[in-house]
Parts: structure tokens; sequence; C-alpha cells
């Protein structure tokens, strides 16, 4: 267990930065935080039209650019070697790789339980309360201002 402590508490040295659990940080955090900010971005309206789902992928893609950001931060620190805090060593690597395994397991059951209900709900109010088609009822005329002819006295 001793051991185990040691290699979380201990920044790797120049060469061991690159080893294979640096390599899969990378190539967790890179590509993650991309995708998010991609989603977070135009990418959400090419995923979907819904606006409830759009308020979905961007919220939980902004979730991800946090999550994938530091964890991104934590290997940019160890990749340096500038070490504040002890920010190069593995355990915040390791505690970032937890949160996005927190954050993927909140998002599928987000969209399992919270957002069938949400679109249930939706779906059922614009039954009872239907939104009228306002677009056929408007002119591209410019508006005119009339004066009245008479004025009422009391």
């Amino acid at each position: 267990m001793e051991q185990l402590w040691t290699w979380l508490s201990t920044p790797p040295a120049k060469g061991d930065v690159l080893d294979l659990f640096g390599a899969l940080c990378l190539l967790l955090f890179a590509p993650g935080y991309l995708l998010s900010a991609y989603l977070a971005g135009p990418g959400a309206d090419r995923l979907a039209k819904d606006p409830l789902h759009l308020t979905g992928i961007r919220h939980w893609a902004s979730i991800g650019l946090w999550v994938f950001g530091v964890g991104l931060f934590f290997f940019g620190v160890r990749a340096l070697q500038i070490n504040p805090l002890w920010f190069g060593a593995p355990i915040w690597l390791v505690g970032s790789i937890i949160a996005v395994i927190f954050a993927v397991v909140r998002c599928v059951d987000w969209w399992r339980t919270v957002y069938p209900a949400e679109r249930a709900h939706r779906f059922t109010t614009e039954r009872i309360y239907p939104v009228p088609d306002l677009g056929s009822c408007v002119s591209s005329v410019p508006a005119k201002q009339t004066v009245p002819k008479t004025t009422v006295r009391t």
C-alpha cells in the first residue's frame, strides 16, 4: 500500500511524463475536451433540433469542458514540470479520471430518467396549451399610425 501512495504522491521525472499512465490521461482528456467544446458551441445544433435536447447537450458539454479542462490542467503541470503545490503528482490525474467517470454516470442517468420525464411534461403542456402559428399572421407591410378623427369628451 505504501508503494501505491508513493507513486500517487511523487511527481514524475522528465523522462517519465509520457509513460503509459500519462499517455492514457492525454488520450482521455484532450479528445474529451475538444468534443465538449464542439458540442457546447455549434455542434449541438447539428445533433438536435428540439430545444430541450439542445439544452441537455449544451449543459452536459459545458460540464465536460470543466471536467476535461481540469484534467488537461493537471497533465500540463505534469508535462511542464512546474509543480506548484505538487499538482504534477499522479494523484491529481487519478482524481480527474474519477471526476470524468462520475460526470459520465450522472450524464447517462440524466438522459435515462430526467430527460424523458421533461420531454413528456413538455409535450403534455403543448397539447393542452397549443402554441399558435404567429408567423402566418404577421405582415411584412410597415405599420401605419392612425390618428382618431374625433375625440370623445365626457
